[in-house]
């Protein structure tokens, strides 16, 4: 028996041997950033990096649907988790500005960063260091969200959580898929935008799904920031979440946007998936969270396979 067989799996996203994991040889990095301040229902999101990481050390590397062990192949990074800064939210969005911007120009880099959340106020932080480090390669926005997010501001702050896509849509045209709550200032703010498209929830659970082809329209040839709340998903397949709406896309909905976006983009060089708040004893949402960043990294690095 070696020496390495007495001990777990590497702490990190899969559970990756270490020459795959390290920051020379992996083509994608992951960034937990557990941070939760504005939450306004369910609290828990801070622990939401934590159990996704956890969770990953329990999935299959095999992916049948590439017929191989795709991680194996482009190497996932781990990075720590950013400190929180507990000022203000809008001191955070700005710190996750700087980290974001300052990994995606450093050299050597990530071809693609995937990001842990944490709330979804962290997102503006990511588009806004995204923008900055793309400038010369404008960015759009893809938004899978239960919530429309485009308040002005919430509880008297325009970086809560109920307003991330507001913030976001400062810097990147936006389209935004599983729509199902949403209010009357949002709604005006809304109408006749141009740089914004929502998806409702009954369209988007349209079998059809017509919407896919505009998606596709949308991301054309571009570079592609998405951003994954975990509500968007139906409550029945995710309920660890702090604002859980009724009506949300299925998991193979969720592939079919993803595929969608990867197939048609030009590059997905940063992404991220928050707002798990995860249950004690309730396993399954965090595997959920798991695969799902697995198969946005496989699918983002095979995109010509789809």
């Amino acid at each position: 028996m070696t020496e390495r067989a007495y001990y777990q799996n590497p702490w990190n996203f899969l559970g990756l041997p270490e020459d795959i994991a390290n920051a020379a040889r992996a083509r994608g990095w992951v960034l937990p950033i557990p941070y939760e301040a504005t939450t306004s229902y369910g609290a828990g999101t801070r622990e939401g990096p934590a159990a996704i990481l956890a969770a990953s050390r329990q999935v299959e590397l095999y992916d049948t649907e590439f017929e191989c062990e795709p991680a194996m192949e482009y190497g996932i990074c781990t990075l720590p988790p950013i400190d929180p800064v507990h000022r203000s939210p809008e001191a955070m969005v700005q710190s996750i500005e700087e980290v974001v911007a300052n990994i995606l120009l450093d050299k050597p880099g990530p071809e693609v960063l995937g990001i842990l959340g944490g709330e979804h106020s962290i997102s503006a932080g990511v588009a806004r260091g995204a923008a900055r480090a793309l400038k010369a390669r404008p960015l759009m926005t893809v938004h899978v969200d239960a919530h429309a997010d485009m308040r002005a501001e919430y509880e008297g702050s325009p970086y809560s959580h109920a307003c991330a896509a507001r913030r976001i849509v400062e810097v990147s045209p936006i389209f935004q898929v599983g729509i199902r709550n949403i209010s009357a200032e949002e709604a005006a703010f809304l109408k006749g935008r141009k740089d914004v498209r929502t998806v409702f929830g009954n369209e988007a659970n349209d079998p059809k799904a017509p919407y896919l082809k505009d998606l596709a329209d949308f991301v054309k040839d571009k570079n592609v920031y998405l951003t994954i709340d975990l509500d968007g998903l139906d409550p029945s397949i995710m309920p660890a979440v702090g604002t859980p709406e009724p009506g949300g896309i299925s998991w193979e909905r969720m592939l079919e946007i993803v595929r969608t976006v990867c197939a048609n983009a030009a590059a997905v060089p940063v992404f991220d998936v928050v707002e798990l708040a995860p249950v004690p004893g309730l396993r399954a949402p965090d595997f959920l969270a798991a695969k799902l960043v697995y198969k946005m990294f496989s699918y983002i690095f095979n995109s010509r396979q789809l």
